[in-house]
């Protein structure tokens, strides 16, 4: 783990905790006060962003949203497979149909989803990178790693059209699909029957709809649930803002701080995976 903060002295870093403990505050607030002695009385400004989804890169909760680009492969080609029955590559073709969510815009959708997250993300969920560059840390009182944040920029419609794709393959694994949705039941019955990648879910189509939800829910559903979301949404963008805005790649937090990031964790992990 870093055990140094580059662009924060150390000397500074004690004396926001030292104010911290002698006002009884948190250390943000501290670290807030801090600044503004430090700027003459004046409140730095926020950085020039205007980001809609902020999030706590947790690995099993994003493993599903990094899987989904085989499945939407799968829908947007016509697999070739062997005389023994064995993928061994794709064909264009129109895809197959979703109702309200043609699967060629969903595609596009998702990679510019997936682009907006910064660089380094996709290597700290596949566990070969445990310290991405320019993604904040935010380390516990006892010095233990609690999570990487970060806040990006996605286009609603964007995100309007992944959710009207997980209702559609919701639509058709139900049990009255319709017949515009009879191609789509059928691939994904064939989807679950023969995933062809193990990372892919195996079962009814009932079950390839939940996949596909639960993989896209950290884009799609906060994490900022029950009576403490709105506070600890507060409390991680606060976070972010000053430490993006003073050049910090590593924040300190505080038991509480700590606590309100574990919630939002936790229900990241609860969206996302069948627990």
């Amino acid at each position: 783990m870093p055990t140094s903060q580059p662009r924060k002295s150390r000397k500074r870093t004690r004396e926001i905790r030292e104010q911290s403990r002698a006002a009884g505050t948190r250390y943000t607030e501290a670290m807030r006060a801090n600044d503004r002695t430090r700027a003459g009385g004046r409140q730095s400004p926020p950085p020039r962003l205007a980001p809609n989804l902020l999030l706590p890169l947790v690995q099993d909760a994003l493993e599903g949203l990094y899987a989904l680009d085989g499945l939407l492969l799968r829908l947007r080609m016509d697999m070739v497979l062997d005389h023994e029955g064995v993928l061994v590559g794709y064909r264009d073709s129109e895809g197959v149909p979703i109702p309200g969510a043609p699967v060629e815009d969903v595609f596009e959708a998702y990679w510019r989803v997936r682009d907006a997250l910064p660089e380094g993300t996709e290597e700290l969920v596949d566990r070969t990178e445990e310290y991405p560059p320019d993604i904040l840390l935010l380390v516990g009182p006892d010095g233990g790693n609690v999570v990487h944040l970060t806040a990006v920029e996605v286009a609603e419609a964007d995100l309007a059209l992944l959710a009207a794709f997980a209702d559609a393959l919701d639509r058709a694994a139900g049990p009255r699909p319709g017949p515009e949705f009879e191609a789509l039941t059928q691939a994904l019955g064939e989807l679950g029957r023969v995933p062809y990648y193990p990372w892919m879910p195996e079962g009814d189509e009932a079950t390839v709809a939940d996949w596909v939800r639960r993989a896209l829910s950290p884009v799609l559903r906060s994490p900022f649930e029950g009576p403490r979301g709105a506070d600890d949404h507060e409390t991680l963008s606060g976070m972010l803002r000053y430490a993006e805005d003073l050049g910090w790649d590593t924040v300190t937090v505080d038991q509480d701080e700590e606590e309100a990031v574990e919630r939002v964790m936790l229900n990241m992990v609860r969206a996302a995976l069948p627990i």
